[in-house]
C-alpha cells in the first residue's frame, strides 16, 4: 500500500510556476487576508453587540424571574435613561484597567431597572450614577480622598427585588471580593426597604462593608448591620430638626397621614419616620391618624392613592383647629396628596404639611403659585438645600465643598438641574466616603491594596483627621451616641414650599446638625 502511494505521488503533474500562476496566488493570499480581517472585525462587532444583551458572554447580568440583575462593568446598559453616564463609568473603569495595576473594586448597588412607579424614577437613578462619576474621576485623580492611589474601578450592580434574584448577586459580589483587584465596598443600596436590609444582612455576614447614599431608615446602620455607614441621617435626626422647626412656627395641633405599606414591614422608610413623628411630636398629634396605601412598593391591599376619605377626615379635623399635616410616605405618593388637597372642601384654612428626608426640588419648584393659590405650605427636613447653595456658595451654611463638587460635576457635562432631587449628591458622598476608608486601609497606597476587612476596619475611623469633605457637608463616622454609623455632623436644612415672603431663602428655623 505505501509502494502504491508513493508511485501515485511520484506520477502527480506538478504545472510550470509562471507569472500568471503567481499572480493568481497572490489574489488568493490577498482574499484569503481579506476574508480573515473580515471574519475578525465581524466577530468583534458580534461580541460587543452579544455582550450588550441580558445573560450573553461578558454582559455580567443574567435574567433571573424576569429581570435582569448582576454585576457589570458598565458596558451592559440596564436602562436607555442610564446609558450616557454609564458609558462614561464604563471608560473611566477601562483607563483605570490599563494605568493601575494595583487597582481595586467598588460596586453601586442600586435599583437601575426603574419605572415611572420605582421608589427611585430612572431619572432620579441617572442623576446618582452621574453623581458616582463625578466622584469617581475626583477620587481617581484628585486628593480629595487622600492620596489617588490605589485607583478604583466602579461597578454597577442591579440587586433585583426577589430573593432568587438578589442573592445571586451578594453571591457574585463575594466572589468579587476574592480576586486580585478585589471588592473592598459597596455603595448607594437604593432606599431603606426590607429587601435592602436583608442584602445588607447578607453582605454584612460576609465580611463587605457598605455605604449608603440615601438610608434613612433609623435600623439601616453599623449600630443594627456591623459594616453599613450611610451618608445620610436617620429619620429621627430628620424629625428632631422638624421639631425645632414646629416649636419655632408655634405650631401646635397636627394629624399623621401614614402609608399602610408600613404594616408588612416592607417599606422601612415609612415605618420608622412614622415611628419617629410618634415618639417626637406625640404631644401635636391631636387627632386620628389617617392611612393611604402608597404605590411605591406592590400590594393587595387596596388601589393606590386613595386619598379622598383622608383629605374629608383632614377637613373635618380642620373646623376643629387642626394646623399641620405629617406626611410619613414617599415622594412618588406626595404629588398626588398633593393634588388632591387643592380640591379640599376646607380650602379657606391655611394648612402646612410636614415630611422628612424628601428632597422635593424636582416636585414642588415649579409650583410655587399653585401652592399659593391652595394656601398649602410644604415643610421638609431634607437632606440638601441644593437650590440655596447653587444661589450663594459662599454662604454660612452652604457646606464648604460644594463648590467643588459642582465645578466638578459641570465639568463632566452634567447639567445642575439634575442636582435638585439630591440623588447626585449623595450617591457623589457614598463613593467619596468609601474612597476614604479604601485610603486609609492602604496607607502606602498602591503598595499595598486593602482587602474588604481592611476596609471595614476603618469605617468607624473615619473622623478626625480623616473626615470626607462631601459635598453635603463634612462628614464623620465613629461609635456615637447619634448611632454608629451615621454622619456626625451632617447639616439638615428644613425647607419651605414655597418660600417664605420677603425671603431669598428656603430654610426656614434653626439649622440642625445630626448631633454627636
Amino acid at each position: 500500500m505505501v509502494g502504491l502511494m508513493e508511485e501515485h505521488v511520484s506520477d502527480e503533474i506538478i504545472p510550470p510556476e509562471t507569472a500568471t500562476l503567481r499572480k493568481r496566488r497572490r489574489r488568493r493570499r490577498v482574499a484569503l487576508v481579506a476574508a480573515a480581517v473580515l471574519l475578525i472585525a465581524g466577530g468583534v462587532w458580534g461580541v460587543v453587540t452579544i455582550s450588550s444583551v441580558c445573560g450573553s458572554l461578558g454582559s455580567g447580568v443574567d435574567e433571573v424571574g424576569g429581570e435582569c440583575v448582576g454585576v457589570s462593568d458598565g458596558s451592559y446598559v440596564f436602562h436607555p435613561e442610564l446609558a450616557a453616564v454609564q458609558q462614561r463609568i464604563e471608560t473611566e473603569n477601562a483607563r483605570v484597567r490599563a494605568e493601575s495595576p494595583g487597582y481595586v473594586t467598588v460596586a453601586l448597588l442600586d435599583p437601575l431597572l426603574p419605572d415611572a412607579d420605582s421608589a427611585l424614577p430612572p431619572l432620579q437613578v441617572r442623576n446618582r450614577l452621574e453623581g458616582a462619576y463625578t466622584a469617581l474621576r475626583r477620587v481617581n485623580t484628585e486628593s480629595v480622598a487622600g492620596d489617588p492611589k490605589p485607583a478604583i474601578q466602579l461597578l454597577l450592580a442591579n440587586g433585583g427585588d426577589t430573593d432568587d434574584q438578589w442573592r445571586r448577586v451578594a453571591d457574585r459580589l463575594t466572589e468579587l471580593s476574592q480576586e486580585p483587584h478585589p471588592l473592598v465596598a459597596v455603595v448607594g443600596l437604593g432606599v431603606s426597604t426590607d429587601r435592602t436590609r436583608r442584602m445588607a444582612e447578607q453582605l454584612s455576614q460576609r465580611g463587605i462593608p457598605m455605604v449608603g447614599a440615601v438610608l434613612t431608615a433609623d435600623d439601616l446602620d453599623y449600630e443594627h448591620i456591623p459594616g453599613l455607614i450611610k451618608a445620610s441621617p436617620s429619620n429621627r435626626h430628620y424629625v428632631d430638626a422638624l421639631r425645632r422647626y414646629v416649636d419655632s412656627a408655634n405650631i401646635r395641633s397636627a394629624i399623621m397621614i401614614r402609608d399602610s405599606n408600613s404594616d408588612s414591614g416592607t417599606d422601612l422608610y415609612t415605618q420608622t419616620l412614622e415611628a419617629a413623628f410618634g415618639r417626637q411630636m406625640r404631644d401635636l398629634i391631636t387627632f386620628p391618624t389617617q392611612q393611604f396605601t402608597g404605590k411605591s412598593i406592590p400590594s393587595q391591599i387596596a388601589d393606590p392613592n386613595l386619598f379622598a376619605n383622608v383629605r374629608a377626615n383632614i377637613c373635618a379635623s380642620a373646623a376643629s383647629g387642626l394646623q399641620a399635616v405629617l406626611y410619613a410616605g414617599r415622594e412618588v405618593d406626595l404629588g398626588a396628596f398633593i393634588e388632591s388637597l387643592k380640591n379640599r372642601t376646607c380650602q379657606a384654612l391655611p394648612l402646612t404639611i410636614l415630611t422628612a428626608g424628601l428632597e422635593l426640588g424636582g416636585l414642588l419648584k415649579s409650583k410655587e403659585q399653585e401652592l399659593t393659590d391652595a394656601r398649602l405650605k410644604i415643610v421638609s427636613a431634607a437632606t440638601v438645600d441644593v437650590e440655596g447653595w447653587l444661589r450663594n456658595e459662599e454662604a454660612d451654611g452652604t457646606p464648604k465643598n460644594f463648590r467643588g463638587f459642582r465645578q466638578a460635576f459641570e465639568a463632566a457635562g452634567f447639567p445642575k438641574e439634575h442636582l435638585d432631587d439630591g440623588g447626585a449628591i449623595m450617591m457623589h458622598d457614598a463613593v467619596l466616603t468609601a474612597a476614604h476608608a479604601v485610603r486609609i486601609a492602604a496607607p502606602q497606597g498602591s503598595a499595598s491594596a486593602p482587602t474588604a476587612a481592611d476596609v471595614r476596619a476603618q469605617l468607624l475611623n473615619i473622623n478626625t483627621l480623616y473626615t470626607v469633605g462631601g459635598a453635603s457637608g463634612t462628614l464623620s463616622f465613629s461609635k456615637s451616641p447619634s448611632g454608629a454609623g451615621t454622619p456626625v455632623g451632617k447639616p439638615v436644612p428644613v425647607l419651605a414650599y414655597p418660600k417664605p415672603p420677603d425671603s431669598t431663602s428656603r430654610q426656614v428655623g434653626p439649622l440642625y446638625r445630626v448631633p454627636n
